[in-house]
């Protein structure tokens, strides 16, 4: 990270100021992989496009590509953004994953550095907070503030940032994404079109069986570990009851809660690229992520209804175990039993599984029959749900 005084001055951050204010509107961001929304919890500032065909643009363009020396035609368009008061951008990486790699980034690679230029500095809040390194940028009128997203394909724990809430005045900035090819958008949407598509399946027993087994339990990457943790820190108070249509008939008797990582897709999705290769180890086949729901938080009384998932998307997936509290305060002991996975194997045998914090029970899940047929005795039990697709 890099901190770089009058990179602009103010009569140039005056332009581009005028300019935000003309052309923005709400910011957009990629939610949970290939599609754009408009509205999100994650980001809730305006931004504008800045006008490429202008002179002062091109020339901000020129400068930028100078100054970190790389060539111009790996820089996206300018962007210009506007955070008014309450508003943020939660935590984040600039570089795209999972699906969202696959739709804006197969031609013109990766976003391997940004530059952001702060346009104005009088307002209250609105630091650059990198989680990572315990730093928080304040904003100065002009200042460029550069750092790289991936070094040689390796993504850097330390890019992860946020943009603080404004707690009075509004807030100026412009950023500049660099990629590890020629940038051409229009490209990546081809090649994204043009990829193989995965196969169709429409029962379970049209889905090939990839393992021995079916399902296996091992330890949790530890760099995912510590993603899911930072989730779960952030979810464990914000549970929902889920009582959507048809949750009866997957947990007939108890409640659940979902913690729900739609709060968090950026997060979300960096979970469900840690976890690509080992379920691509698994399957011996190539995979790619499709749906993580949330931590389901299972209460004192529940059921799991015996069932395969979802034929056309979950083929290869994993129940992390991220939390358990046995206590059933019963009048004849302090804990309850522990709570079993029950699964059914390729030959048919049924088998009960037990595993810890920390554990993930990898399984072929559009396959594999499972449930947990036992009432639960605990406070809660809450897991994970990952899912993979065959490609």
């Amino acid at each position: 990270m890099k901190e770089t005084l009058n990179f602009l001055t103010k009569e140039e951050c005056a332009y581009f100021i005028d300019m935000i204010d003309k052309n923005h509107a709400p910011s957009s961001v990629v939610e949970g992989g290939d599609e754009i929304s408009s509205y999100s919890e994650t980001r809730t500032s305006s931004t504008c496009n800045l006008n490429h065909s202008e002179e002062k643009v091109q020339q901000l363009q020129k400068k930028i590509s100078d100054f970190l020396g790389i060539d111009i035609v790996k820089g996206e368009h300018l962007q210009g953004q506007l955070y008014e008061e309450g508003q943020y951008f939660k935590p984040h990486q600039d570089f795209f994953s999972g699906p969202a790699y696959n739709k804006h980034s197969l031609a013109s690679g990766n976003r391997t550095e940004t530059l952001m230029i702060y346009l104005n500095d009088d307002f209250e809040g609105g630091g650059t907070n990198f989680v990572n390194q315990n730093k928080i940028v304040k904003p100065q009128q002009g200042m460029a503030l550069s750092w790289k997203n991936m070094i040689d394909g390796q993504v850097q724990d330390n890019a992860m940032h946020e943009g603080m809430p404004i707690t009075k005045g509004k807030k100026y900035i412009i950023t500049s994404w660099w990629r590890e090819r020629d940038w051409n958008p229009s490209k990546d949407i081809e090649a994204f079109h043009q990829q193989k598509q995965p196969p169709v399946y429409a029962n379970p027993s049209e889905v090939p069986k990839l393992t021995e087994s079916g399902f296996k339990v091992v330890k949790c990457p530890p760099a995912a570990w510590a993603l899911i943790q930072d989730c779960y820190t952030m979810l464990k108070e914000k549970g929902v009851t889920e009582n959507w249509e048809g949750i009866k008939a997957i947990i007939p008797t108890g409640e659940s809660e979902m913690l729900d990582f739609e709060k968090i897709p950026f997060i979300r999705s960096m979970v469900h690229q840690e976890l690509l290769p080992l379920h691509k180890e698994f399957a011996n086949r190539n995979v790619r992520p499709s749906f993580i729901y949330g931590i389901r938080s299972y209460k004192k009384g529940a059921t799991l209804t015996t069932h395969t998932d979802r034929v056309e998307t979950h083929h290869v997936s994993s129940i992390i175990i991220v939390d358990k509290d046995l206590r059933c305060g019963c009048q004849h002991k302090e804990f309850g039993d522990d709570w079993a996975l029950d699964i059914r194997d390729h030959a048919g045998y049924w088998h009960k599984v037990y595993a810890e914090p920390g554990d993930m029970i990898m399984y072929e899940s559009a396959v594999c029959p499972h449930g947990r047929v036992e009432a639960f005795q605990g406070n809660y039990f809450r897991n994970l749900f990952v899912h993979y697709q065959l490609t």
